[in-house]
């Protein structure tokens, strides 16, 4: 006799289609009542005098783009990491301010000069 395996219920939906409009009825829509086209692409050209950018030129390095992109995002996350440091020494402090009764000594850095 062979196991059977069990079903598993998920939350996962994996189909959710619906009808769209067909496209005899939405250009009819467009041209009778005149309405502008919502929806579509962005546009993909530029003036001649603007040349071709480089996030639709075929032949440009993308990862020079990704780069720079990258450093911003590393950039921001580094001062949310030092503003959560810095919060949490303020935090230390009036804590251990608060225990003693005394105020605490400031932290020493490597910048300054005794």
């Amino acid at each position: 006799m062979y196991k059977r395996q069990q079903l598993t219920k998920t939350s996962l939906n994996v189909n959710k289609a619906f009808k769209g409009e067909p496209i005899e009825t939405k250009v009819n829509r467009i041209v009778n009542s005149k309405e502008p086209i919502k929806d579509g692409a962005p546009i993909m050209y530029t003036e001649r005098k603007d040349g071709v950018r480089p996030e639709m030129n075929i032949r440009t390095d993308r990862m020079e783009i990704a780069v720079d992109k990258m450093d911003f995002v590393a950039r921001a996350n580094e001062n949310k990491r030092m503003e959560a440091i810095k919060s949490r020494e303020a935090a230390k402090n009036t804590q251990t301010e608060r225990n003693s009764g005394e105020p605490p000594t400031p932290p020493i850095t490597g910048n300054q000069q005794s």
